[in-house]
């Protein structure tokens, strides 16, 4: 196996260009941990060091300032090489890799998907559930092509198409008793089992600060990665959910679980098509992203609010 792997390059590149491992990790979307683990395991890789700390700045090594020029070459004339192999095949059949941010809710893909071949025959569309906890990462990396996010994007090679709003709500059965409150308090959520997605970070901060807020205890939770099991358990009463409302979309409108605010003042996001910008020339995401703002999946009883391009 080659010592040297495309993450590495754009983990040296991204190192020396946002100047230490704090603005690279927020670039490549990955933990300021993981980038200096990366980088710890390609140096013992290489037997040579790459960064060096000098009066608390990492400067480049002569080792390091020849891999991160090579890095830029390489990962420009890879680049290259896949627009033009794709126009080469232009004719082949395109698959377009996407995932959902947390969520394995796909019930919004076949209407878009039916739209887009009407101009678009050749796309094919597939779901990449492995890119589900960090589809932005995955974006960066070239697994996917098309990620839908939550999660603040900082990385200039990415294009960010805003959605709709939505908000995290507390779901229940229908014959729970906080299927009658108009919101689901911090404090009646510690009293319950909650079952829960691997949440962006961010999300979860606001939440805690809202737990906090009310000083309620933190509520026994357990982790369910799958969107359909989680509405299963919680519509045979064997616990709640806190859950983005459209991802569940289809279980309010049967009337299989009940949709409640968490907190009266709400835990709103913002949803948004992301992709890479040298990715939208030779595949149609503006137009995917397009297809989604207008036919948003939100869950009946809430509008999303159009938002601005």
């Amino acid at each position: 196996m080659s010592m040297i792997e495309t993450r590495h390059l754009r983990l040296v590149r991204a190192i020396a260009e946002e100047g230490g491992p704090t603005r690279a990790a927020a670039r490549l979307h990955l933990t300021q941990s993981a980038v200096s683990h990366q980088l710890a395991e390609l140096e013992d890789r290489l037997g040579v060091v790459l960064f060096a700390r000098v009066r608390r700045q990492l400067k480049l090594t002569p080792a390091g300032e020849r891999l991160v020029e090579a890095a830029r070459s390489m990962l420009s004339d890879l680049s290259r090489l896949e627009r033009d192999l794709v126009r080469a095949g232009a004719r082949e059949r395109v698959v377009v890799r996407v995932s959902v941010e947390t969520f394995t809710a796909y019930h919004w893909l076949p209407r878009v998907l039916t739209a887009l071949r009407k101009d678009h025959p050749h796309i094919d569309v597939r779901i990449v559930l492995a890119a589900t906890r960090e589809p932005v990462a995955a974006l960066l990396r070239g697994d996917i092509e098309l990620a839908l996010a939550s999660s603040p994007v900082r990385d200039r090679a990415l294009a960010v198409e805003p959605l709709f709003d939505d908000e995290w709500t507390v779901i229940v059965a229908p014959t729970h008793p906080l299927a009658t409150r108009p919101y689901v308090s911090a404090t009646e959520l510690g009293r319950e089992k909650l079952f829960t997605h691997d949440a962006p970070r961010s999300d979860v901060d606001r939440m805690r600060e809202l737990i906090a807020a009310e000083r309620a205890a933190m509520p026994e939770t357990e982790s369910v990665p799958l969107t359909d099991a989680l509405v299963e358990l919680v519509k045979e009463g064997l616990g709640v959910g806190l859950v983005s409302r459209w991802a569940v979309g289809p279980a309010l409108e049967r009337g299989e679980v009940v949709a409640r605010r968490f907190t009266r003042s709400g835990l709103h996001e913002r949803w948004a098509a992301i992709y890479r910008r040298d990715a939208a020339s030779r595949l149609p995401l503006a137009q995917l992203a397009e297809l989604l703002r207008a036919r948003p999946p939100i869950a009946p009883g809430r509008r999303a609010r159009r938002t601005k391009r």
